[in-house]
């Protein structure tokens, strides 16, 4: 049951999923009090919309694990953080510009200035959340590969590399005129892993070499193979 349910929460497009934000537009637009039939539903969809996109970064997880380590084999997780200071001034940086547009835009629409405040700041929170707290990223290392799963927005990637297709595994600062793909849940750390595949082309036509951050690069190391570390 669990693995039918994994499959298809997994098999809904994020961009779907990520719709949920209008829902709150909506919801302080009509909010009243008492609050209303229209205005609990909205809500419902974006508590639902929240637990989905959660629920979907779960799943990968656990299908990765049936697939490559269903015996309790290695599956070493990584999931960085993005640092709590900097995710506070994102959001009183978002905070104070919301504040000034409501004061503009006052009695506009039919709402006061306090919903336009509201539905700015929750809106975007909920719609580009990436913006203010990282683009969520999970790294997994099994007996047989490494799994990448990188949300930067509306579209997730989903990735998993044999150590067959790999060529070296290397320490490295992140090079930007170098055509890497950057899976990282930050834009601005510079000191990760290079990925190399071992097939000229690349690991895939779009995928030529991965440029990843994980959390402790010394412990992500230590769980590789040797002669990948």
């Amino acid at each position: 049951m669990k693995r039918t349910l994994d499959r298809f929460i997994l098999s809904l497009p994020l961009l779907f999923i990520k719709q949920f934000p209008y829902a709150w537009i909506a919801f302080v637009a009509l909010w009243a009090w008492p609050p209303s039939f229209v205005s609990g539903a909205l809500l419902l969809i974006i508590v639902i919309g929240l637990l989905m996109a959660k629920w979907q970064s779960a799943a990968w997880i656990s299908n990765l694990r049936r697939e490559h380590a269903p015996d309790g084999g290695k599956f070493h997780i990584d999931q960085p953080r993005f640092p709590l200071q900097r995710a506070a001034r994102n959001v009183s940086i978002l905070v104070a510009a919301s504040g000034v547009l409501a004061f503009l835009l006052k009695g506009q629409f039919g709402l006061n200035s306090w919903q336009i405040f509201i539905m700015i700041v929750g809106f975007s929170l909920l719609y580009r959340d990436a913006l203010f707290f990282g683009a969520p990223t999970t790294y997994v290392i099994t007996a047989s590969g490494i799994g990448v799963h990188f949300i930067p927005g509306h579209i997730d990637y989903r990735l998993f590399l044999n150590f067959k297709e790999i060529s070296r595994i290397q320490r490295s600062e992140y090079q930007a005129d170098r055509n890497w793909d950057f899976f990282a849940r930050t834009r601005d750390v510079r000191d990760g892993l290079l990925l190399a595949s071992k097939d000229p082309k690349g690991f895939t036509k779009r995928l030529e070499r991965l440029f990843i951050v994980p959390k402790d690069v010394e412990k992500f190391v230590e769980q590789l193979p040797h002669g990948y570390g």
